[in-house]
């Protein structure tokens, strides 16, 4: 009998065929003599022995298991004997549909493959564009010639998403929690929970009525974006690689101000996108015929509670700073500061939120969103384009630089939010 030839499951079958023949010779005792006793001995030998062979082969195929995931597969003795394919990662970012506003573009794109491994400086390759000076940036030069296209030079997936992170972490719509949907197509299709069943109490043997959860999915385009941004010349000749943070920062602030107008108030008219205040099913409260300016925090405690009531929590309050100076200066018949109740979302303020909306008579009215921004996606390209436009502010000594990102909104439920108009402050 050849142990060491068998595979697991024949020498599984040996154990218990042997168990089987072990448990009747013992139980015999003292009777058990002669040849009965010598095949007892060599049956215990053959057992502990397949024992250890089933060990070995478990031993090696959680080693074989382990090896893959690891990149490496060794031998016992911890000789290397097949290098297989790169560690499988364990980042929770990868293979991620959805994105909250605390999650890095940047690390998504490097945890699932996304990312190039250039390191491009926005001011020095503006300052080449602009000046045909590369010096110090011969990484920016050689980006320049290889990725030039007819809409401008296509920046790599790592500089743009790290400005794209910089605009996230300044527009208030992603501040109060809004959702990034990283889009690898030009169409991304992102499903929704549209219905879910409630339990029900039911007599024994009555029929069940199913009451499963439904789902559609929302449909997110990337569409261009442009933002044009203004640059001195003085700031593109300087060197000083503080100059080329000042320049990253400003693109990133003009994307975040894009961002928030698009999300709030796009009024889904090719090739525009649909903001939260266009789409249809979003509840509206109107501040009186001709607008009103708040007296007391009850309103807004009143739209709190009609998102809560919908089952969903509100994260954020985004207003305009008119709206939001209104509110601080609150107070009360002896003329003490009024504090908002405890509980109410977290304001966020945005001058893109205008006051001049139109309201009966009154042409000065702003409005005032409370929600679950969680429900507001935010569809972004990982990649943007940068044309240079050299003459048409050379008389103000500066240069223009029209930057291309790809984006969409879309309002996951439309019911986790309410908007306010109307309102005189």
């Amino acid at each position: 009998m050849h142990l060491k030839t068998m595979n697991k499951a024949e020498l599984q079958a040996f154990l218990a065929e042997a168990r089987a023949e072990l448990e009747g010779l013992a139980t015999r005792g003292a009777d058990l003599t002669g040849a009965d006793s010598a095949r007892f001995e060599e049956l215990e030998g053959l057992y502990k022995e397949a024992r250890s062979l089933i060990a070995a082969i478990d031993k090696r195929s959680a080693a074989v298991i382990d090896g893959f995931d690891a990149g490496t597969i060794t031998e016992d003795n911890g000789t290397t004997l097949h290098q297989t394919r790169a560690a499988k990662s364990n980042n929770p970012l990868r293979g991620k549909v959805l994105l909250r506003s605390d999650e890095s573009m940047t690390e998504w794109a490097a945890a699932n493959g996304e990312a190039d491994s250039a390191d491009i400086s926005i001011g020095r390759l503006l300052r080449g564009l602009h000046s045909n000076d590369w010096t110090n940036a011969e990484e920016e030069r050689a980006l320049s010639v290889a990725n030039q296209t007819s809409a401008g030079v296509l920046v790599p997936v790592k500089t743009a998403t790290q400005i794209i992170d910089k605009a996230r972490n300044q527009a208030a719509v992603l501040l109060a929690g809004a959702t990034v949907v990283p889009l690898s197509t030009s169409v991304t299709r992102v499903p929704r929970l549209t219905g879910e069943g409630t339990p029900d109490f039911y007599a024994e043997g009555a029929q069940r009525n199913a009451k499963d959860l439904t789902f559609d999915s929302l449909t997110l385009t990337a569409r261009s974006f442009d933002r044009l941004i203004i640059v001195s010349n003085e700031l593109l000749e300087d060197s000083d690689p503080s100059a080329a943070g000042v320049i990253e920062d400003a693109f990133a602030k003009q994307f975040a101000l894009g961002l928030d107008q698009a999300a709030l108030f796009a009024d889904g008219i090719n090739p525009n996108p649909t903001g939260l205040f266009n789409t249809a099913g979003v509840p509206k409260v109107n501040h009186g015929t001709n607008g009103t300016k708040p007296t007391d925090y009850d309103w807004l405690v009143q739209a709190a509670g009609n998102v809560l009531a919908q089952n969903f929590v509100p994260t954020g309050t985004i207003l305009s700073p008119r709206t939001a100076t209104t509110l601080q200066l609150l107070k009360d018949t002896q003329g003490r500061y009024l504090s908002a109740p405890e509980g109410l979302p977290t304001p966020y303020v945005t001058n893109q939120v205008p006051n001049n909306f139109t309201t009966g008579t009154s042409n000065v009215t702003s409005a005032l969103f409370v929600g679950d921004w969680s429900q507001l996606y935010i569809g972004v390209r990982k990649s943007f384009t940068i044309k240079t436009i050299d003459q048409r502010w050379a008389d103000q000594n500066s240069t223009g630089f029209l930057a291309q990102m790809r984006i969409d909104i879309g309002v996951a439920q439309p019911l986790a939010f309410e908007i306010h108009t109307g309102i005189l402050a």
